[in-house]
């Protein structure tokens, strides 16, 4: 019988300072994600996350998207499949983000209202 190989992969990495950061688990969904061309709908590392409710203040009910505007609360540690729809994965609160290391199209999202938005977030 033939053994089948596997790739492994760990993703982009956008957290710098592991000891200064607070991440936390969350609920993550993303309605309107389109499909790639492997058929997954994927939220990618460093996307800005928000929700109409306090994140910090009601981390087990409140369900994160992806935002583009003053409800951003956090950013999405790494690439989250949400292809089977809402998810768990781990979010950024507070840290030190290197931007380059998130794909081009998600770099311009942080925009100067973002980046003010999102201010316990600091971009190298």
């Amino acid at each position: 019988m033939a053994q089948m190989a596997h790739t492994y992969n760990t993703g982009r990495e956008i957290l710098m300072n592991f000891a200064e950061a607070l991440t936390f688990p969350a609920t993550v969904k993303d309605d309107s994600a389109v499909a790639d061309s492997d058929g997954r709908k994927i939220i990618k590392a460093g996307t800005p996350l928000g929700a109409g409710t306090d994140f910090l203040s009601d981390r087990t009910n409140t369900v994160l998207s992806p935002v583009t505007d003053a409800t951003a609360q956090v950013v999405a540690m790494h690439d989250i499949d949400v292809t089977q729809g809402q998810t768990s994965a781990t979010v950024i609160v507070r840290g030190d983000v290197i931007k380059e290391n998130m794909d081009d199209d998600v770099q311009k999202l942080y925009t100067p209202d973002m980046v003010k938005t999102l201010s316990r977030i600091t971009l190298v």
